[in-house]
């Protein structure tokens, strides 16, 4: 894992846009346009609907903060695979229709907020 901060529930708040989904359960390249605003507990998705993000659930650190394993309410766990700059890589593994766990790794960007004078 590399992170570049020892606090990663504050460098992860904002708003990251989706730039890439491998789910390895599909043959299929995954187009979903997506961001998640993430706040100390929360993460909200907006844009398409899609089976990897409801559109709010509240998340908690799960051991020491810097190992970045998170647990989503709805049983699932996320483990940060990468942070540095703006950019982040995520792990999501969920239980799929059949029961088995399944790891599927997103690659987001960072929506820098604009400074307006």
């Amino acid at each position: 894992m590399e992170i570049n901060s020892k606090n990663i529930v504050e460098e992860l708040q904002g708003n990251w846009n989706c730039t890439e989904i491998k789910d390895s359960s599909k043959q299929e390249s995954i187009n979903y346009k997506f961001s998640l605003l993430i706040s100390e507990n929360l993460i909200s998705c907006s844009g398409d609907k899609n089976e990897y993000w409801p559109s709010i659930c509240n998340f908690e650190s799960v051991g020491s903060l810097k190992d970045g394993y998170f647990y989503r309410e709805d049983g699932s766990f996320l483990q940060i695979k990468s942070l540095i700059d703006n950019k982040l890589q995520i792990e999501l593994s969920f239980k799929n229709e059949n029961g088995d766990i399944n790891p599927v790794l997103f690659q987001f960007k960072k929506e820098l907020e604009e400074t307006i004078y």
